[in-house]
């Protein structure tokens, strides 16, 4: 399975995303600022499917923030830290990704994703 984040899956992510309290990222730079400003990343020359989108989170220790990629292939969503522990999860929704991924840290470490909520 290749890592990668179509553009439809992309906009499916930017969507949900946009209403937790969760954020987006593009590969290897800051935050998005807004919805509009991510799903126009999405739409130009410069997004790459081949370079997924980070989902950031702030973290236990609080004002730390942590991100992890977002691949989706066929019907599966995939999280992946490849950074700090290199976790990863799945699941058939975003959200069932996100929960399984958060569920793998360890809650006493202070980089423990917060809890995702929903708007």
């Amino acid at each position: 399975m290749t890592n990668s984040l179509p553009i439809i899956a992309a906009k499916a992510l930017i969507e949900f995303i946009n209403k937790t309290n969760y954020e987006l990222a593009p590969h290897g730079d800051g935050q998005f600022s807004s919805k509009d400003e991510a799903i126009s990343f999405v739409d130009s020359n410069e997004y790459n499917p081949e370079e997924p989108l980070n989902v950031c989170f702030d973290t236990k220790q609080g004002d730390y923030w942590e991100s992890a990629e977002v691949t989706f292939q066929q019907s599966t969503w995939c999280i992946e830290d490849s950074g700090m522990g290199g976790l990863s999860a799945s699941g058939d929704s975003i959200k069932d990704a996100l929960v399984a991924f958060r569920s793998k840290h360890d809650a006493t470490c202070g980089f423990y994703p917060v809890e995702l909520f929903l708007d």
